[in-house]
């Protein structure tokens, strides 16, 4: 038999089975951060369920519990976490049958040595395998994550930041400003950046906080804050003061640090709305008037909530053949259907724009995705270089981008049969000048 193994660490058992049956597997509490004193222990007991339509012959195991700079969980086979809590668990059953449609609860218990200090990690695993006569067979493996502090014990909170810095900088998106920060105590807590930005002239620009985020003892944690500056920003080194802290504000450490900012850079535009109403025409623009929409009179035939908002790019479908994307995407929602007339979408575009676009503003297009088509639709737009805009109309909105058409090409066949046809005109004057100059009445 041909076994395909893959583990799914579960807040919800994640649904990337490969069998539409082996999906329906369902494991819970996903996780759980219990305070335990020492000796012995209940644990909430684990509910395993069958919700698919085989029968399954199921496995308990631990694992080691570790966690990679994002957060997300990395279980480890052999166990190398210096504060593991394999030793410390005890389950029953083993292992168990199910039926389609049938559960099972999982009791734990713990017991926690004396003069055991910080916390303790570890992973219950399930191993699900179908009770069939398949030749290739998937096992999953469903987890519980594991999260022990001790009572009473002697609690380090303790860390420092290892480096501050953000990816490069796109003009059109938020800018990440992570900090990455390493626990150095013996337990896991819950932890937020808080970063200061100035600009060279040393002045405050903004002050941007991360969410809240969990860091085991011994790994690092990179903590991204999302900046949306309320103004374009010129390429240069931008200095930062970051801070992190845990729930209750105490301070664990603070570092300097530095990003640059590579290319003009503009920041996405903020969400706006715009009551839309059949008896009057309406402007629904962003705060920096970058991207407009006019709507005229009778364009909807009942009150609707419009709204318009930026779009990443990288969440974007492919562009058609030959096009690719400039940097400026939008969404407008609120409109079930089609417009009774035409709107008519205005974008000023940016120097990254022309700058995708090699200098030529006439390359500039907007399009429109078509949801029920799947596929884009580039629109007749209209250039004004003196405004800096390119505009289009529609009676559909939906997700919109601002696209870089091929460069025109050059009809050598045209050009060719114009020049020889200029040739053969010429040749027929010269022909008959000289026959008139000949001609002798």
């Amino acid at each position: 038999m041909k076994i395909i193994a893959g583990i799914f660490i579960a807040l919800a058992a994640l649904a990337l089975l490969t069998s539409p049956a082996l999906a329906q597997l369902g494991i819970s509490p996903g996780s759980m951060d219990m305070l335990v004193p020492e000796g012995e222990h209940t644990l909430p007991s684990i509910t395993v369920r069958n919700d698919s339509d085989k029968p399954m012959d199921f496995e308990v195991k631990l694992a080691g519990y570790g966690q990679d700079i994002s957060g997300s969980t990395e279980v480890l086979e052999p166990d190398t976490n210096p504060l593991s809590a394999l030793s410390y668990i005890q389950f029953d059953p083993a292992e168990f049958s199910l039926e389609p449609g049938e559960s099972q609860e999982i009791d734990l218990t713990v017991s926690i040595p004396q003069g055991t200090d910080g916390g303790g990690y570890a992973v219950v695993l399930v191993v699900a395998t179908p009770r069939d006569e398949e030749a290739i067979t998937t096992v999953s493996r469903l987890g519980v994550l594991v999260r022990l502090t001790i009572a009473g014990s002697h609690l380090v909170q303790q860390g420092s930041i290892e480096c501050i810095g953000s990816e490069p900088v796109e003009s059109g998106k938020p800018i990440p400003i992570k900090v990455t920060y390493a626990n150095e105590g013996n337990v896991h807590y819950e932890v937020q950046s808080s970063v200061t930005i100035f600009d060279a002239q040393g002045d405050v620009l903004d002050i941007v906080r991360s969410s809240g985020a969990v860091v085991l003892p011994g790994y690092s944690r990179e903590l991204v804050a999302e900046w949306i500056p309320d103004r374009d920003l010129d390429p240069g080194i931008y200095d930062a003061l970051a801070s992190v802290s845990l729930e209750d504000g105490t301070l664990l450490d603070e570092a300097e640090g530095s990003f640059e900012v590579g290319v003009p850079y503009v920041p996405p535009s903020p969400p706006v709305s715009l009551t839309l109403t059949p008896a009057s025409a309406s402007i629904l623009q962003t705060e920096d008037g970058r991207i407009s929409i006019s709507f005229p009179q009778g364009a909807v035939f009942s009150q609707l909530e419009i709204s318009l908002r930026s779009y990443p790019l990288e969440q974007l479908a492919t562009p058609p053949p030959d096009y690719h994307l400039a940097t400026t995407a939008f969404r407008v929602d609120g409109l079930p259907g089609l417009l009774a007339k035409e709107a008519t979408v205005t974008v000023k575009y940016t120097a990254a724009d022309l700058d995708k676009a090699k200098g030529e503003a006439s390359r500039l297009k907007l399009a429109r995705w078509d949801e029920a088509e799947g596929q884009w639709t580039v629109l007749e737009t209209y250039l004004d270089r003196e405004a800096m805009t390119i505009s289009a109309t529609t009676n559909q909105l939906g997700i919109w981008a601002v696209m870089v058409a091929p460069p025109a090409k050059v009809n050598w066949v045209v050009i060719g049969g114009a020049a020889a046809g200029v040739i053969a005109l010429a040749l027929l004057v010269y022909f008959l000048a000289v026959r008139r100059r000949g001609y002798k009445p």
